[in-house]
This record gives C-alpha cells, structure tokens and sequence, in this order.
C-alpha cells in the first residue's frame, strides 16, 4: 500500500501547504491528495489538522481566495449625557461638597514645557485625579455636590507687559478665550455632571486678562471667558457667579470662602507672605468676616494659618517653567490644582494638591 505521509515540517512542501492551506480551493486539496497519496481528500485534512493543528475556512470552491471585509462605517452620534444617578455608597457619615480650584492656566503661552496641547493633557489627567479621589471619599460619606472656584488668569492674554510675547503665545487673546480654554473648560464641566448632583461654579478675575493699563477692570479676557462658560452650562442645570469686582464670596456648607486672583498685593521677591496676611486679616474686618480666603497668582501652592479664626489656601498654576515663577518666586512652579472637602459643621476637613503631569511626581531614589 503506498504511504500516506505530510512532508517534513520545515521543508518547502510544508510551509507551502501551511500558507495556503486555509483558504486553499478544493482543486488544490486534490492535488495534494494524490502527490502525498492519501486515499481522499477527508483523510488529507484529518492528517494536517492532527499534526499541524491547521483549520480551514470553508469557502465556495472558486479557485479564489475570499476577499478581505472592509471596516464596518460607524455613524457618530453626539453625545448623551447621563441623568445625576445616587450610587449606593459604603460610607454612611455626614455628607461633604467637594472643591476644585482653578487658576493660572494661561490657556495660549508657550514654555520650555508648556503649550496649548499640554494644557489639554494635564486637564485631561486633573479629570481622572480628581474623580479618582471622589470616589475614595465617597466610601467614608456621600459627596455629591462640588463647587468649582476659577481664580483668574484662565487665558494668558496677549500684553506685551505681562510677558505675551512674539514666542511666547500660540494665539491671540480671543483664540485663546474661544478656541483653546472655553472647549476645554465645557468638556471638563459638562462631563462632571455625570459624577455629581449639583454644581456651581464661582469666577474672579485674574490680571493676565486686562489688555491695557488704561481700560476698566471689567474689560478682561477672564470675564469674557466666564460669561461664555456661563451660558454654556446653565444649559445643563448649573448655577454660575462672576464678580465684577476683585473679589467674590462663595458660601458653601454654610462657610464663606474670600475669593481673590492675588495680583492686589504686589511681590518684589517671592510670595510677600507678611503683606498677603495683613491684607487678608484687613479684608476679613472689611467684609464681615469668613474662615477661609482663596487665591493664586504665584504659581505657587502654600496653605497658611491667617489667624486663629482664619486660613488661606494658595493654589498653584497649570503652567510649568513659568518665566514669571522662575524670575519673581524663583522656581518652577509644579502644574497641580488643588481640591478638598467641606463639611456643613467643620469646615474644610481634606486637601489635596494634585498634580497634573507624572514628570513632576517627587523622584524616588
């Protein structure tokens, strides 16, 4: 009886079968069958499954390999937002409202490490910080409100007097308002509501966003981008408040917060921590009091002990490699934002200051 036997596994025999054996028409399953002389072709391809483990795509048998599927072409859709649902929670303690701040973003300047698309990168990564640690506290106690409190200097603005410089900005003022912060701020809030009940955001000026010493404070690039950013999210149910003036006090768990840019008490070198207590301590006579005061401006963040009834958190920039940091505080600012937690009867309880770029995470040994 002749034998009934595949070519060795390396050899060309082999890896010619092995190649085309898959989409191979019946025809050349025939030849096959006859030049290694196995009885039929069933017998054949038993062989070659057992030993090379090869299966086949059974296909008509027109001597022709069948043709690749194209992509299928998805219709986008916009996107929907979810109603606020209550999640189930572990945490049975009191309910807090949870604070972001946001400032110095300088939407528009350019750095040795900072431009228009790493903004959008460390917003991105500010996002999933952010909720990551509302979701760590949500096990202790609910935490389905948050407040987002904007400082100012949201836009680099386009003043050759405050550093926008031919190299130093990507874009105009109204490009960096219209194109660059307002997209990026509508997606950051806009896909909050997803994650909490409510939220109300609270808008200062900063001082990046005049466009001359000679025009009103209200002429400011910040405020055109808050009352953009304003019509924008009343649409999905949030409440906003810009100030006219250098300041605004936002109420939350019953508790004022003093809100202000920073750029009221000049600096001559670094943070001008005796003038900035003395000025807050002036203000907490002058508008009645309240326990916290927040600010920026320094690119830098600090938490500092006012007074016995009085703290001021500092919070820092988005920018890195900041000319303004490096000449007038001496140091690169960290890109972080910071959040924390307020509770109806004792006030600020945690505080993180997150860092938005991995490269500036404290190096190890």
């Amino acid at each position: 009886m002749p034998s009934r036997k595949l070519p060795l596994d390396n050899s060309p025999e082999a890896r010619e079968i092995k190649k085309e054996y898959e989409f191979a028409p019946r025809s050349k399953l025939e030849e096959w069958t006859e030049k290694y002389r196995f009885a039929d072709v069933s017998s054949f391809v038993s062989q070659v499954n057992k030993k090379w483990n090869l299966r086949r795509k059974w296909i008509p048998d027109s001597g022709f390999r069948a043709p690749d599927k194209p992509d299928p072409i998805l219709k986008l859709l916009s996107v929907k937002i979810k109603p606020y649902a209550p999640i189930k929670l572990k945490g049975k303690g009191d309910p807090e409202t949870q604070v972001l701040l946001f400032n110095d973003h300088h939407a528009g300047e350019i750095t040795s490490s900072y431009n228009p698309k790493v903004y959008h990168q460390r917003m991105d990564n500010l996002y999933k910080g952010m909720l990551g640690i509302t979701y760590l506290h949500r096990n202790m106690y609910p935490v389905n409100d948050l407040a987002i409190i904007l400082l100012g200097d949201m836009v680099h603005g386009e003043n050759p007097k405050q550093g926008a410089k031919i190299g130093t900005v990507s874009c105009g003022a109204q490009e960096q308002v219209y194109d660059i912060a307002l997209p990026e701020l509508t997606n950051f809030v806009i896909s909050l509501k997803e994650h909490f009940k409510s939220i109300k955001l609270y808008a200062v000026r900063g001082n990046h966003g005049r466009y001359s010493r000679y025009a009103p404070p209200t002429s400011n690039w910040d405020i055109m981008l808050y009352k953009a950013l304003k019509n924008v999210v009343k649409t999905h149910g949030m409440e906003m408040s810009i100030s006219d003036d250098f300041n605004l006090i936002a109420t939350i768990q019953g508790f004022r917060f003093f809100c202000f840019h920073g750029d009221q008490i000049r600096s001559v070198q670094g943070i001008p921590y005796f003038a900035l207590i003395r000025k807050v301590m002036s203000w907490n006579t002058t508008f009645q009091g309240f326990p916290y005061a927040l600010c920026g401006h320094w690119h830098k963040d600090d938490f500092l002990r006012i007074s016995s009834e009085t703290k001021l958190i500092i919070n820092s920039s988005l920018v890195s490699d900041d000319p303004y940091a490096l000449e007038v505080i001496g140091t690169s600012s960290i890109p972080a934002q910071a959040i924390f937690g307020v509770h109806n009867r004792v006030g600020l309880t945690w505080y993180y200051s997150l860092v938005a770029d991995s490269a500036f995470y404290p190096k190890k040994e």
